[in-house]
């Protein structure tokens, strides 16, 4: 009981960089994590009745774009980025791209509802169709305000939606639009469509977790305003009868909602995050495809820096010469600091927070709060000397202001970033 009061009191109010403890369950002891369940891209991992399917070995499959399961859910298909198509248990290859060059990168796969055919579109919406699919037209005439991240076919097979990631959708066809979100101000971006199985609705989901319903599509719950609202989103499915789906993050963390039913879930490396998602046989599985991790992001300055994206929950180490030192999932504030340059300008090897015994661990200090430094340091340990999250946080928002990092790494980037070493800060 006093322990569980002193708890209460240690964790009422944390300032900056200590705030939105992880739960008792969570709790590690400081220092000490466990071992990644991914270690490089092209992984597969199965979870429920899913199988491992024979096929190429996906570790041989360059740049993954999209996943798509069968009709019978016992195989999938598997896109590259150049335009390869990959089958695997009883999915057929119905031809690809392999044998031309692409203007721009293919970023999903759809199955044809009789299950014999599949479409293939790229970030610039140009649409490419095999076996049973019908081509009911492209964007690649459009001058587009964001890269398409979706095709959803609709139920009759006789059309198709695009969608873009401002939420601009695109009817083909049969297809009907219902409505996008391209003149709303979005936190974070679309990242697919999931459709009604009679054609009649579909839900828009963002990558923060946020789904938004047009037409007859049902809301069943979503990530957004929530402590968890900042996971970042990489996938989503629906159920064979659309009354459940579910969201997936980089980190490989499921969140199931309606009737969709959650089978298990991973860690995922930070060199290893998740890029492929497909549901098996009657909803009764699914299969989880590492990815690499993302490049240093556009317009995010020159020379030797730190780059702390907030979208990405991710720091890259970047050399004069453009090579990268190192990248760290990492778990900052929504926001905060705002994007910009900045610069080291102090180092601490212990620090402490300056309330509840906070103490954390290789600070560099590079702007300022309210009251506070803000800088990249470890994951912070409470007065009762419990650490404040788990590293399977990280890649989520935890702090009220400081980005925080696993004990190894933050050492990494205490030694790496010198006093004066620039620090961008993009979305």
């Amino acid at each position: 009981m006093i322990r569980a009061l002193a708890l209460i009191v240690t964790t009422v109010i944390a300032l900056f960089c200590a705030s939105q403890q992880a739960g008792a369950a969570d709790w590690l002891e400081p220092g000490k994590y466990p071992e990644a369940d991914s270690k490089e891209s092209g992984e597969l991992h199965t979870f429920g009745q899913a199988e491992t399917l024979s096929g190429l070995s996906v570790l041989e499959i360059p740049d993954i774009a999209g996943m798509t399961a069968t009709k019978t859910g016992n195989g999938y298909w598997l896109a590259s980025a150049d335009g390869q198509v990959f089958a695997f248990g009883d999915a057929v290859h119905r031809g690809d791209l392999g044998a031309i060059s692409v203007t721009a990168p293919v970023v999903d796969i759809a199955v044809t509802p009789d299950g014999n055919g599949y479409w293939l579109v790229t970030s610039e919406g140009i649409v490419y169709a095999f076996g049973s699919a019908l081509w009911r037209g492209s964007l690649g005439h459009l001058d587009l305000q964001a890269p398409v991240v979706d095709l959803e076919p609709v139920s009759t097979g006789y059309g198709y939606w695009l969608t873009a990631a401002d939420g601009g959708v695109f009817a083909f066809g049969d297809a009907e639009y219902l409505g996008g979100l391209a003149d709303h101000q979005l936190y974070r971006p679309i990242i697919d469509l999931l459709s009604s199985p009679d054609g009649s609705g579909y839900l828009l989901v963002g990558a923060d977790g946020a789904v938004y319903a047009h037409g007859n599509a049902r809301f069943r719950g979503s990530l957004a305003n929530n402590e968890v609202s900042s996971n970042s989103i990489v996938a989503a499915e629906q159920t064979k009868d659309g009354t459940g789906y579910w969201l997936v993050s980089q980190r490989g963390k499921v969140f199931t909602f309606g009737s969709a039913t959650h089978f298990g879930q991973m860690t995922a490396h930070e060199l290893a995050p998740i890029g492929a998602f497909a549901v098996s046989h009657n909803d009764n599985g699914y299969w989880m495809i590492t990815t690499r991790a993302p490049g240093i992001p556009e317009n995010s300055g020159d020379g030797r820096r730190v780059i702390f994206s907030h979208q990405l929950h991710r720091v890259w180490l970047v050399e004069d010469g453009g090579s990268v030192a190192g990248t760290f999932f990492v778990s900052g504030r929504a926001n905060k600091p705002k994007p910009g340059t900045y610069q080291v300008f102090s180092k601490s090897r212990h620090t402490i927070a300056g309330h509840d015994d906070i103490r954390m661990e290789y600070m560099v200090r590079f702007t300022w709060g309210v009251e506070q430094a803000i800088g990249f340091h470890n994951i912070p340990i409470d007065g009762l000397g419990e650490a404040m999250q788990s590293e399977a946080q990280l890649g989520s928002y935890r702090s009220e202001g400081c980005v925080r990092l696993r004990d190894d790494q933050a050492a990494i980037l205490f030694d790496w970033a010198k006093v004066g070493t620039a620090v961008v800060v993009v979305d």
